[in-house]
């Protein structure tokens, strides 16, 4: 076997997107979306023999944490259920870890796993059927996914081992959500921009809206209606503020039914079975940033630059993540790109094409593979997971490279401190106005004592005027500590 024969190689990949059915109570799950993937995927690959060394399984939702539950049961082994709704079988079944980065990082360890000659044909499986869950909860319906597989299952548990991302401080002041975190990094890159507010909303929608025009033509997207810039950044009833800047139109859509898969194996096994046209992974790297107050700075993560030094420079197709428009705002800072360079997103993005949990990369590296196979073209496949911390880029081609090049840079440490001293006081660094029903409750700030030291603190309705009519990043702010929440004062 030659050096080229060992190379890893998609062979096929395979999307699934359905609206919500009518009958809620026999409402379909994931496990039937990925399996539906998995087969377009065999069926891609020209394969057969639906037998596999090794299924990956990116994890759902409802097993990652509180913020998705899911009433409806699920299989005890997600990726052997999905193999069988397939047809197929795997020797191994893996459930890999919570993150947005996990489809890639996937795809670069079953690469790994190819060369080292341990598997010889890998499986990549996920899917969301949030919508399904969303309106069956609405409707008062039942649907059972509840299934249990006697086949062993190594669940390697939500997260991997390291800190927390969000911590006391943080739940102290009740910041969970993720559309709080990105709000107020987002605010700290339009400081670091100089811009007003009207000038950054029209940045970001302009991003948005050429994100929303590929999704309109994309068969698996869920909003097809190519929303303008306008449309995308101004408030109505049915696109109310969020969490300032931020409208909902702007923010990944979770309510979804979406899967995908890809197949990997040898260019050298790939030639014997007939696959045909094969895409090549030629680079890899993954980084992760530290929690959000002890990063080095809020506008920009340094782990996010780092993988797209390594791996993104100079390709003819990008899918840049984009769960919040800081995300890919600044992957292109990075890359030096700008709207219309090339194209900057193969789905449609998180907020057009959908945001299926932690299985969005698996669609864009499925639509990666579908633009360059058979050609010299290269595509970099950008994925984010957290809040702005764990990064991870694949470069691919339709051609082989010298060799594959799976890295993973040095995390930077945590360099900043954190101000646990009651009645913290010093600058704005950062804020967000958080909304219910589009009207304003309250605000979140990120406050940078004089020594450097950072602290959350949180304000009252009252507060709200000042931040919604006025700008005051910069200007001294002063608080009160009450049961570990700092208080705006």
């Amino acid at each position: 076997m030659t050096a080229l024969d060992r190379l890893p190689v998609i062979i096929g990949a395979g999307q699934d997107s359905r609206p919500v059915p009518d009958d809620l109570d026999m409402a379909f799950g994931p496990v039937a979306l990925a399996g539906t993937a998995l087969d377009r995927a065999f069926s891609d690959a020209g394969l057969a023999d639906r037998s596999l060394d090794l299924c990956f399984g990116v994890r759902l939702f409802g097993d990652s944490g509180p913020t998705f539950p899911n009433p409806f049961g699920g299989s005890t082994n997600f990726p052997a259920s999905v193999c069988v709704a397939a047809e197929a079988r795997s020797a191994r079944y893996v459930y890999d870890h919570v993150g947005g980065q996990s489809p890639q990082t996937l795809v670069a360890e079953a690469a790994q796993l190819l060369m080292d000659g341990q598997v010889e044909t890998v499986a990549i499986v996920g899917a969301e059927a949030i919508a399904n869950i969303k309106a069956a909860g609405r409707a008062g319906a039942t649907p059972d996914w509840s299934e249990t597989r006697d086949e062993p299952l190594d669940d390697r548990g939500p997260f991997a081992p390291g800190p927390f991302m969000v911590g006391p401080q943080a739940l102290a002041h009740r910041i969970a959500a993720p559309v709080h975190y990105y709000a107020l990094f987002e605010t700290a890159r339009r400081a670091a921009q100089g811009m007003t507010k009207d000038a950054y909303a029209a940045h970001m929608a302009a991003l948005w809206e050429s994100f929303a025009r590929v999704a309109a033509d994309n068969r698996f997207a869920t909003v097809r209606t190519a929303p303008t810039a306008a449309n995308i950044v101004t408030p109505d009833p049915d696109n109310p503020m969020i969490s300032s800047p931020y409208t909902k139109a702007m923010v990944a859509r979770d309510g979804v039914n979406q899967g995908a898969a890809v197949i990997l194996t040898t260019y050298g096994r790939a030639k014997a079975i007939g696959a045909g046209d094969v895409s090549f992974l030629h680079a890899h790297d993954q980084c992760t940033e530290p929690a959000p107050l002890e990063r080095a700075r809020l506008d920009r993560a340094a782990a996010q630059d780092a993988v797209l030094q390594s791996v993104g420079r100079d390709a003819d197709l990008y899918d840049l993540y984009s769960c919040f428009p800081i995300v890919p705002l600044e992957a292109m800072r990075v890359l030096g790109l700008d709207i219309g360079d090339r194209p900057l997103t193969l789905t449609g993005g998180l907020p057009f094409f959908g945001g299926p949990g932690n299985n969005y990369a698996l669609h864009a590296i499925a639509e990666a593979h579908q633009a360059v196979r058979g050609t010299d073209r290269t595509a970099v496949i950008y994925a984010n997971g957290g809040l702005a911390s764990k990064h991870a880029a694949g470069r691919y081609s339709g051609s082989a490279p010298d060799a594959v090049q799976i890295r993973r840079s040095a995390s930077p440490c945590p360099s900043v401190p954190i101000d646990a001293n009651a009645n913290p006081s010093g600058t704005i660094a950062a804020y967000t106005v958080e909304y219910r029903r589009g009207e304003p409750v309250g605000v979140i700030v990120i406050g940078e004592a004089d020594s450097g030291a950072r602290f959350y603190a949180r304000g009252d309705i009252d507060l709200v005027g000042d931040f919604v009519r006025g700008d005051p990043l910069g200007e001294p702010v002063r608080t009160e500590t009450h049961g570990g929440q700092n208080k705006i004062r």
